[in-house]
């Protein structure tokens, strides 16, 4: 497994995916902000672990940096950032997603503000994980 080419990849759908959610953010689109937001930070999540040769195959990369945390030897700012990842992925997994009927598209019950906030967030966090994609390859 070429995990360079691997992480370029997460990469690539880590930006596709904020991309969206800045633009459904910028529509007033809420659920699909937060639902977007929450497939960036695993995108994200999986660019670190591909970086040290890992997979997630149960999908779940936010929890699979816990076992990169325990069995690498990382920098205080890799660990740092992994924190962050996990934090605001709690946070996102606490938000109400309300999807009323069947009949009618699914909403939220946050604020506005609620979501810029961690739209901001990920956005710093993407910003982070390209200076370790960027590091891992100078």
């Amino acid at each position: 497994m070429n995990t360079s080419e691997l992480a370029s990849e997460f990469l690539l759908r880590g930006t596709r995916t904020l991309k969206e959610a800045t633009e459904a953010y910028n529509e007033g689109d809420l659920y699909y902000t937060l639902v977007r937001l929450d497939e960036t930070l695993n995108n994200l999540a999986s660019v670190v672990l591909s970086l040290y040769g890992i997979y997630a195959v149960d999908g779940d990369s936010v929890s699979a940096l816990s076992y990169l945390d325990e069995t690498r030897e990382l920098d205080s700012s890799l660990k740092s950032l992994i924190k962050d990842v996990q934090d605001l992925d709690k946070q996102l997994d606490v938000t109400n997603f309300v999807d009323e009927s069947s009949l009618k598209s699914p909403s939220v019950v946050v604020r506005n503000a609620e979501v810029k906030a961690v739209l901001d967030r990920v956005t710093k966090i993407f910003d982070k994980v390209q200076e370790v994609f960027d590091e891992f390859h100078s």
